[in-house]
């Protein structure tokens, strides 16, 4: 998800238009130092809101020590406080310059603090390249990252919240050049990083399915999977297979527990370790008697004229399996009034 940054120096912006362009995000400057507001805050806050942005409001800092980063806090938060109904995105702080010395550090945390003591929003600091991987990097645990680097990439970084990833943006609704920004992987609507967790999961997988021994350690774990959820197996076996149809890695075995991520075209898409693999949803039930009784076995009482083929084709068996069931001999004798397993 995309957005930029303003301030008064930006000019009078069509949010509208920028936002039927394709941008989401509006950070809005609010104060800078101990006294100035910027003059088109509040209508740019408004604006932004109203054209379906989400917006955030930040503040350049100026001080020189923790005591003064202080009075910058709160001199910050009493002209955004009554905006905050506004704002999904945090109120930030823009460091970019050292004017506290070696009390930089300390005068960042005590900005945070007092911000901390005076607001439950959330918090975030921007900060530039070199500067903040050579002073601030590490320092500010808890709060994320506005990380400003004008590459190809967020270079010196892999978790941020925002990347502003250029300063000569031209937006749709806006005459000047503006800041360019870009979600990061600790943005909370994107999940970006999840995302590309699941993606690097997937493709570890689909390597793994090649290989056959990974495809029985695949297979294993899928029976291990089977434990914790509130669908049973109905059939005496069912086989577990890389795709719909596709090759069999495994069994599972009835009243074993499934947990079943999706249901399509009769193929139940079930969760194996950090795989993904699919048996057939006909033999899968919600009930959970299924795992405490098998199928009952049938009886069948001999009459004249019973074969063991015909009683087969009736009961939906074997020849084989009756033969088996009741330990026929060769030739399939049976007699009448003896009865006997079809099924």
């Amino acid at each position: 998800m995309k957005g930029f940054d303003i301030y008064h120096g930006s000019g009078t912006v069509n949010f509208k238009k920028a936002y039927a362009a394709g941008y989401r995000i509006a950070m809005v400057k609010a104060t800078e130092g101990k006294t100035f507001k910027d003059p088109k805050f509040i209508a740019n806050v408004k604006a932004a809101k109203s054209a379906g942005f989400k917006v955030g409001a930040y503040h350049f800092a100026r001080f020189t020590s923790p005591a003064v980063a202080r009075q910058e806090a709160r001199f910050f938060y009493n002209v955004a406080k009554g905006y905050l109904k506004y704002m999904d995105e945090p109120l930030v702080l823009d460091l970019e310059t050292n004017h506290a010395g070696r009390q930089l550090v300390a005068s960042m945390q005590a900005f945070f603090s007092e911000l901390k003591k005076l607001t439950g929003h959330r918090l975030m600091l921007y900060s530039m390249g070199v500067f903040y991987l050579n002073n601030l990097k590490g320092h500010h645990p808890g709060i994320p990252l506005w990380y400003a680097r004008y590459a190809s990439k967020p270079i010196g970084v892999s978790s941020y919240y925002l990347w502003q990833k250029s300063q000569t943006g031209k937006v749709p609704g806006i005459s000047a050049y503006v800041d360019i920004n870009e979600t990061g992987p600790d943005y909370p609507s994107t999940l970006q990083g999840a995302i590309k967790k699941a993606e690097d999961a997937i493709t570890t997988a689909k390597k793994a399915a090649a290989a056959a021994t990974t495809a029985k350690k695949a297979a294993a774990a899928a029976k291990a999977a089977v434990k914790t959820t509130p669908y049973y197996v109905t059939a005496s076996k069912l086989n577990i297979r890389k795709s719909p149809g596709g090759t069999i890695l495994g069994q599972l075995n009835h009243g074993d527990r499934v947990q079943v991520l999706g249901i399509s075209a009769g193929w139940a898409k079930i969760k194996s370790g950090s795989n993904v693999v699919y048996v057939s949803a006909k033999y899968l039930s919600k009930s959970q008697t299924a795992t405490k009784t098998a199928p009952k076995p049938v009886y069948h009482t001999i009459v004249r004229g019973d074969t063991v083929g015909a009683l087969a084709k009736k009961y939906g068996s074997t020849i084989k399996q009756i033969k088996s069931w009741n330990k026929l001999d060769s030739k399939y004798t049976i007699y009448v009034g003896k009865k006997i397993r079809v099924k």
